[in-house]
């Protein structure tokens, strides 16, 4: 018992040893009935060591490391590609061209042969005829129609308007058909002309004889018009302008469909269709030449003292104004041509007597086939015309003569020959032919050049002097 007192008391002082050491609460006695009360002491407060500020080393701003310059490999130049050596293209042998040769127009193997030309028709107004030919060795055909006078040559295209109240049927075949023929087609005359490569031959001409009519064969107005025909109601006049300058010329009607106008030479003899004259007067433009007003531009001097009228047309017929003259103020004097019946046949027009200025070139006028020089004095002139036609093959013909005071050179020794060319021969096709050259010197200057053949290849063909 002893023992576990002293024991007791031991560990009691030791706790209070510890309390006192560790500032614990201490236990204190309160009065009887009081609340304890636990009041803390507060530990010593112990000397604070103060902590050494150590001084911080400065921070080193990092520089940054530079970067590495990559020194670049040099780059190996690439060696040259070699170009090759062209392989030198070798020059061809050049190909022989063969020397030109014009058309063989008028070899008698190779050219076309007419074996039946058409006759003369005798038929009423408004009636139907036909003009039947026969041929070898030609390629196409075309129709022409002669005036009565024989100046004016116009294939079957220009005839549907020259006629508008006709109808041609087959004007390109060797079988041509007119129906409702006018009175003014009374006196004309047809011909066929057929073609190959090598050149043309015309048939002979057939006449025709248009009867019943009013006597108003030329179209003019006369008193036995009917009413059915067209009525002119004013007539053009006559104008007066500058060479280069314009003119109008103005025409009414009544009850017409078509209109034509008209050019007619100072002396009469030429009646141009204003397409005919658009030819003949190069340079001329020509406004409404199927129309009631005319108007014509860039007038040279060479159309002073012409008459222009224009042609009104209908089912019924046709009727023509009055002709109105023009006037080019200082240009020479009109030259008159001698009259249409004192010509050799075939030929179109010729000129005042010209004594001078016929030697030069000329060319074909359509195609510029044919090349024409004339050469010498009035004395005598020589003549060579070279007609080509393809590229291995041409004619030539020679012949002479002398022009007339009235502009004719009428010729009966020329020799023709055709050239081939191909296999380097040539062959006299004719001797001693005949034929007349007629000069203008008005509107156009050149000749007319016509064979007096059956089978000729010239007839009443232009050339144009150089």
């Amino acid at each position: 018992m002893k023992k576990t007192v002293r024991i007791f008391s031991l560990f009691l002082t030791l706790a209070l040893l510890a309390a006192v050491l560790s500032g614990c609460t201490l236990f204190r006695r309160n009065a009887p009935g009081a609340a304890v009360t636990v009041t803390q002491t507060a530990a010593p407060t112990q000397a604070v060591i103060p902590t050494p500020v150590q001084t911080q080393a400065p921070v080193s701003t990092p520089v940054p490391a530079a970067t590495p310059v990559s020194t670049p490999m040099p780059t190996a130049t690439p060696a040259p590609t070699p170009v090759p050596t062209p392989t030198p293209t070798p020059t061809p042998a050049p190909t022989p061209v063969a020397t030109p040769v014009p058309t063989p127009a008028q070899t008698a193997s190779n050219l076309p042969r007419v074996t039946k030309s058409p006759t003369g028709e005798t038929v009423p107004v408004g009636g139907k005829c036909q003009f039947v030919t026969r041929y070898e060795n030609a390629n196409w055909a075309e129709w022409h129609f002669v005036s009565p006078d024989n100046s004016r040559d116009i294939d079957y295209t220009v005839a549907e308007k020259e006629f508008p109240t006709m109808k041609i049927v087959n004007g390109y075949a060797k079988d041509m058909t007119l129906e409702n023929i006018p009175e003014a087609l009374n006196g004309w005359k047809v011909y066929c002309r057929f073609s190959n490569n090598y050149g043309s031959v015309n048939t002979d001409k057939a006449s025709i004889t248009v009867t019943g009519g009013t006597g108003n064969a030329a179209g003019t107005t006369t008193a036995a018009n009917t009413a059915g025909l067209p009525k002119v109601t004013k007539s053009p006049t006559g104008e007066t302008v500058n060479a280069g300058g314009s003119a109008w010329f103005v025409a009414k009607h009544q009850n017409a469909i078509w209109a034509v106008w008209h050019f007619v030479s100072p002396d009469g003899t030429r009646d141009l269709s204003y397409s005919d004259a658009a030819a003949v007067f190069q340079g001329l433009k020509i406004i409404g030449g199927d129309q009631s007003t005319l108007q014509l531009q860039n007038i040279p001097n060479d159309l002073n003292g012409w008459k222009v009228y224009c042609a009104f047309r209908n089912n019924a017929g046709s009727v023509n104004t009055d002709a109105a003259m023009i006037t080019v103020s200082g240009a020479p004097a009109p030259q008159n041509t001698t009259s249409a019946q004192s010509q050799p046949s075939g030929t179109l027009i010729v000129a005042q007597n010209t004594s001078s200025g016929y030697t030069g070139s000329y060319v074909e006028s359509v195609a510029g086939r044919g090349v024409m020089d004339i050469t010498g004095s009035p004395a005598l002139y020589k003549v060579h015309v070279r007609w080509s036609g393809s590229a291995y093959a041409y004619a030539e013909w020679d012949f002479s003569g002398t022009f007339s005071d009235t502009g004719i050179l009428s010729y009966n020794d020329a020799v023709m020959t055709y050239y081939d060319m191909s296999n380097n021969t040539s062959q006299v096709v004719f001797r001693n032919g005949s034929g007349t050259l007629a000069y203008i010197d008005s509107g156009l200057y050149g000749v007319y050049w016509t064979e007096f053949r059956s089978d000729a290849s010239a007839d009443n063909t232009f050339f144009q002097k150089q």
